[in-house]
């Protein structure tokens, strides 16, 4: 499971940059009027999942900085 401090490497900003990109090209590619139903729905599943990957760093920071079950001492006779 992904941690928030993962999001905040350069890695993941290059990543984000690249998915970025990605989605406006598809974008693009959605609003051309050529394709037909299938290849239109193709197109927004793509959309869907970028944007669930691009999502995570939101569900990242939304989440407790600190795991509650991380705050137990081990040992601790109160616990």
């Amino acid at each position: 499971m992904l941690k928030p401090e993962d999001f905040r490497t350069n890695t993941w900003k290059r990543l984000t940059q690249t998915l970025t990109d990605r989605l406006q090209e598809l974008r693009e590619l959605n609003d051309s009027p050529s394709f037909g139903p299938e290849k239109t729905a193709q197109l927004r599943g793509g959309i869907a999942e970028l944007k669930k990957i691009l999502a995570l760093a939101d569900n990242a920071s939304a989440s407790p900085a600190v795991d509650p079950d991380e705050l137990t001492s081990v040992g601790d006779p109160g616990q």
